[in-house]
């Protein structure tokens, strides 16, 4: 529960969304959504090495981090550009 509470609570954070492969159930991505980039970096740079740290006897391979501008959402009615 630690790392999904040190998610949350951050600054910036607006919703997180989690898929998992309906044929390769351990293959997972997550979306994390946040009110500007430097919210998004700041939370990589001083949280997620702890949650890192928390998950990582649970993953097969190191995460890989990726950062896009959100064009158009429905769902999250998050403006273009808004957020991380």
């Amino acid at each position: 529960m630690l790392p999904i509470f040190l998610l949350v609570n951050h600054k910036g954070f607006m919703d997180e969304t989690v898929l998992v492969s309906d044929t390769e159930p351990n293959r997972i991505i997550g979306l994390s959504f946040w009110n500007s980039k430097d919210d998004a970096e700041q939370y990589h740079q001083e949280v997620y090495p702890k949650v890192n740290e928390v998950l990582s006897p649970l993953l097969e391979q190191t995460p890989v981090i990726r950062t896009f501008n959100v064009h158009t959402s429905c769902t999250h009615k998050i403006a273009a550009g808004k957020a991380a």
